[in-house]
Parts: C-alpha cells; structure tokens; sequence
C-alpha cells in the first residue's frame, strides 16, 4: 500500500514536471493537439469552440487535478487576441470568447464589420468560420485566422 502512493506521488510530480515544461516554451504545448477550431463571428466579438486530444500523462494529469490545470494552454493559443476569457475547459474541448476582435468602419455604412488576421498558437486541421448569417467557410492547415470582413 505505501509502495502505490509513493508511486502516485511520484506520477504526479513528473506528470507536473511534464506539463510545465510544455507550457514554458514558444512551441504549442506537446501534450494537447488542436484538431479543429470553430471561429463563430458576433459583430466585434466572436466565440471559439476548440476541439483538442491530450496524450495519455495529460488525460490521468486531468484525472486527478481537473482541467483547470491545461487552461494555460488554451491561452497560450490566443496569444495574439486581446481581451481573452477562457469560458469553459473540459477533457477534449473548450470554449473561449474574444471581445473586440473586430471592428466596425463607420464610414462603410450599414453593419460592415472588418476582421484582421491573427495568429494562433498552434496549427489547426480544421478551422471553421462562421459569420453570423450562418454561413461557413472551412480553412484546412492553418496557423491564424483569415482576414475577412462581414456584415452583422
């Protein structure tokens, strides 16, 4: 018995050890793999729902201390966003909403609203725009969200 708390201690502590490391460096943490991002466009602001698989020591990591613990990770890939809240992190997925994201030209007229490109931390498989007439334009292989601009 005392054998098997020292080793899940031990677990633990490196699980830890690993994770930090990961969140530490420039690169996209190595135990969370974005596969899909859904970019859902609300006037200035827009809403993203991340779809992500974590390795094996990152899902008992989970296990045991809850998802608050790879929510430096789902920052780190809006780190070129402002006004980032973190709305939700479960076991394969997240939902994050940035504020101002775009921003309305009055001197276009009606509700046109322009949204610059900006970089994700990670590449994504798949990402999906979609504008708030429903419409969606799916991006394969990218690394930053598409310049485009739509009407609200």
């Amino acid at each position: 018995m005392n054998s098997r708390i020292i080793l899940l201690i031990t677990g633990l502590l490196l699980s830890s050890i690993f994770l930090t490391v990961g969140t530490a460096s420039a690169d996209p943490p190595r135990y969370l793999h974005v596969e899909s991002i859904t970019m859902t466009l609300e006037g200035p602001d827009a809403t993203f729902y991340i779809e992500y698989e974590l390795n094996m020591i990152a899902r008992m990591y989970v296990l045991f201390l809850g998802t608050g613990s790879i929510e430096p990770a789902i920052y780190d890939i809006f780190n070129d966003f402002d006004n980032v809240e973190v709305q939700s992190v479960r076991e394969d997925n997240a939902v994050v909403k940035v504020r101002n994201v775009s921003y309305h030209d009055p001197e276009q007229g009606g509700n046109m609203f322009f949204h610059d490109s900006h970089n994700l931390g990670t590449n994504v498989g798949t990402f999906k725009l979609v504008f708030p007439s429903g419409v969606e334009r799916i991006f394969y292989d990218v690394s930053a969200t598409p310049n485009t601009f739509f009407k609200a």
